[in-house]
């Protein structure tokens, strides 16, 4: 089968090759890829930068896929052939203490698909059917592809924030993981829900918060606060949430919180981000992290597309399957918001 393979660790270093169908053994289950979207995390593989020395190498990326079920192992009770289906991804253990909790997103064994182990950047893909979903009638497999990015925003806002109905809440990064989680904070309603970004931002990303309802910022352009006191007759907010992994959005979220107010960092770093804690702890400011998401979170996310509360349709630019070097290029150009590859 073809798959895009990360084969070196350096910038770059990602082919499409040939390499053999896997075989489903155990309580496994052979997905064909009909959609496989591109996430930051394959464009950080992709440029290597510190902090992804743990990765497996060489390895299939992609971990955000939607297929269908072609074949199952012995022990498979739950799916079977023909049947349309997305995969979380991250592999858990079900054995340790995290995972006991429900906490399986911090399993203490967790492997990643497309970094740790081969991904969904393929034309097939083998899981354990512990993390495999049905896709709801009348969602695409598109659309079921950006449920796995849509559930990282909704354990952040839903399960590690204190956003409330009235709050104004600052989202940091207008990448679908940031707009996704100013979508959950409309959801929970947010009266105001602003999204920060930059000039790269301007052309796509910042165009589309402001079609989705949302205020857009551009922080090179303008000044945060001074936005946000246009709207609320207040330069701080209730909630920060910081989606874009830049270190310069950290220090703008810290001075944007009100006083009792929080911060919720889900924002992958490539390089350490000096904090002033006193700050946190004079103005009682409190500070969760929120990292990938559990089975509930993938559910949620499946029945609000499938709802119409969640139009993931305007975020979608899909390229067929052989033009993933082209995808790749253009989601680290920032030219797109969610590059898919469509497997025929």
């Amino acid at each position: 089968m073809k798959a895009f393979v990360k084969t070196e660790r350096t910038f770059g270093a990602v082919e499409l090759m040939n390499i053999p169908k896997p075989v489903p053994r155990g309580d496994q289950v052979l997905i064909k890829i009909q959609a496989s979207a591109i996430c930051g995390s394959d464009l950080h593989a992709y440029e290597y930068p510190p902090g992804y020395e743990f990765m497996v190498i060489p390895v299939t990326l992609g971990h955000e896929y939607g297929g269908i079920v072609e074949a199952v192992g012995p022990e498979v009770t739950l799916f079977k052939p023909g049947q349309r289906v997305m995969g979380e991804s991250n592999q858990y253990c079900s054995k340790c203490r995290n995972c006991h909790e429900g906490r399986t997103n911090i399993c203490t064994d967790s492997k990643m698909t497309g970094l740790h182990i081969d991904g969904a950047m393929a034309e097939y893909i083998v899981v354990s059917e512990k993390i495999v979903h049905s896709i709801p009638e009348g969602v695409s497999f598109a659309e079921a592809a950006l449920a796995q990015p849509c559930a990282v925003s909704f354990h952040a806002v839903f399960d590690r924030s204190e956003i409330k109905p009235g709050h104004n809440v600052v989202v940091f990064g207008p990448g679908i993981v940031g707009l996704m989680a100013a979508k959950g904070a409309q959801i929970i309603g947010a009266s105001n829900v602003f999204v920060v970004g930059t000039d790269v931002d301007e052309e796509v990303r910042l165009p589309i918060a402001r079609q989705m309802g949302f205020i857009p910022i551009n922080s090179q352009q303008q000044d945060i606060g001074s936005e946000i006191e246009k709207v609320t007759g207040s330069k701080q907010v209730d909630v920060a949430v910081e989606c874009s992994g830049a270190a310069g959005a950290m220090q703008s979220a810290m001075s944007l919180v009100r006083k009792g107010g929080s911060i919720t960092v889900l924002g992958i770093y490539s390089k350490s981000n000096e904090v002033f804690f006193t700050h946190f702890v004079r103005n009682e400011i409190s500070f969760h992290t929120a990292y990938t998401c559990t089975w509930k979170n993938y559910e949620q996310a499946l029945q609000l597309v499938a709802s119409g509360q969640v139009d993931l349709k305007p975020l979608i630019a899909a390229y067929p399957f052989e033009q993933g070097l082209q995808a790749i290029a253009d989601g680290l150009a920032k030219k797109v918001i969610k590059p898919v590859l469509i497997v025929k």
